[in-house]
Formats: structure tokens, C-alpha cells, sequence
């Protein structure tokens, strides 16, 4: 017998579903990640409607049932819509690209509260970022999620030896899943400078560095593709 529950969510991302239905993937506050399907969502005066849109964040009652991995969603209320999100492309397209990351790396039914109050948070602060910050806040906040999957680089020293690396210019390996000092280099290896460093530690800062972002954006792609066994993030290649 399928059950009623009830837990705020963000929505991640959503696609048609039959006629007139929707798909909705959702990371929730009591639950994790939930597939649910919203009957009739599509229809012009469904009571869904303006609550399944891309990052709204919304009390969900569903229908929970033993041995399905999708549920029934029964009533969506906004809480907060995040329109202003969804009316920047440069905005819409970062926090596309934290909702895609948690969409396609948090398996389902695995309730992650300190995820979910990062996400949460992050679009909230997202809203209020110059536009000359969003991008390299994205990546930092990219950065920050990677720990919910295992993955988090290691850039306090080498991570093969563990020696001190005092350089300006400095070395990532992609394969070993950090810095590394001279004697243990790898075909992986990416030069980057200390500053590109500190955009992931620091995103506030006030010059951008278009050629450090590049170079930032790219080692994050072949990063979470060796790790995570091929995932490509669609929102970073726009960003």
C-alpha cells in the first residue's frame, strides 16, 4: 500500500512524460534524490503549475510505495521560485549547472541534509551575485559539491607525498586527483597558477581572470569524467 509523505525539495530537472504529463527528478530535504511523475503538470490549469519549474523550491505531498523507485507526486506548493534565476541566462545556466551535478551524481533515496542545505543556499546566494562573479562562484561551488561523491581534490600539498608545494606555477593531476610536486608528474597533469587555485577557494574576488576560468572549466570536465565514470555536465560546457 503506497503511503503519503511530505518533504520540501528542489527541483533538478523535468521532462515530458506521456501527454500531458511531467518527470520530475528533485532533491529532497528528508529523502534525497525522489523521481516522481506529476500527472496532468502540462495541462494550462494544472494545480502544478509554476511549481515544477527549474530550481523552485516546493513542499511535496507523494504517494511513497515499496519496491518502486518512482512515485506519484500528489500536490506541489512554491515556496520560493527562483524567477529570478530563470530570467538571467548567465544565472540560469550556474545554477543549471549545481542542479545537474547533483541530479546525475546522488542516488536515489539517499537523504543528504547538508547537500541539500548547500544547494539551497547556494541559490539563494546566487540571486544576489554581480554578474561579473557568477561564473567563477559557479566553479567554486562545483567545487564544494565534489565531496558529496568522494571525489574532493586534494590542493593542500602534493597528494602523492605529501611535500609542500611553495611554486607559483603548480601541477594537477587529473588521475592522482590533485596537486602534485615535480617528482610525481603524470600524462594527466594540467599547469595551473596559484591564483587559479584561489578562485575555487575564494570566489569573491573582485578581478576575473577569463583565461583562468577557462583553464579552471576544462580541468573540471576531465576531472568528473575520469572519476565519475564518464558524467559530462551539459551546463559547463555554457557556462
Amino acid at each position: 500500500m503506497p503511503n503519503i509523505q511530505k518533504t520540501r525539495a528542489i527541483v533538478l530537472h523535468t521532462m515530458p512524460y506521456m501527454e500531458s504529463s511531467l518527470l520530475c527528478s528533485v532533491f529532497s530535504e528528508r529523502f534525497g534524490k525522489l523521481k516522481l511523475i506529476a500527472k496532468g503538470a502540462r495541462r494550462p490549469k494544472s494545480k502544478f503549475c509554476g511549481a515544477l519549474e527549474p530550481f523552485s523550491h516546493t513542499e511535496m505531498i507523494f504517494y511513497r510505495k515499496e519496491h518502486k523507485e518512482i512515485y506519484t507526486l500528489s500536490d506541489a506548493v512554491v515556496i520560493n521560485d527562483f524567477k529570478l534565476l530563470r530570467d538571467s541566462p548567465l544565472k540560469f545556466t550556474a545554477g543549471e549547472l549545481l542542479c545537474e551535478f547533483v541530479d546525475k551524481t546522488q542516488p536515489i533515496e539517499e537523504p543528504v541534509l547538508e547537500l541539500y542545505n548547500l544547494l539551497l543556499y547556494s541559490l539563494h546566494q546566487l540571486i544576489m551575485l554581480p554578474a561579473i562573479l557568477v561564473r567563477p562562484w559557479a566553479l567554486s561551488v562545483l567545487f564544494r559539491l565534489l565531496k558529496f561523491t568522494g571525489i574532493e581534490p586534494h590542493l593542500k600539498d602534493c597528494v602523492r607525498c605529501h611535500k609542500k608545494i611553495q611554486v607559483d606555477d603548480v601541477y594537477f593531476s587529473i588521475a592522482s586527483g590533485g596537486l602534485v610536486c615535480d617528482s610525481h608528474l603524470d600524462p594527466s597533469v594540467i599547469r595551473l597558477k596559484k591564483d587559479h587555485i584561489r578562485y575555487l577557494k575564494d570566489p569573491k574576488l573582485e578581478e576575473f581572470d577569463q583565461k583562468g576560468f577557462i583553464i579552471l572549466r576544462d580541468l573540471f570536465e576531465s576531472y568528473i569524467s575520469y572519476h565519475l565514470h564518464g558524467i559530462f555536465l551539459n551546463a559547463l560546457k555554457f557556462l
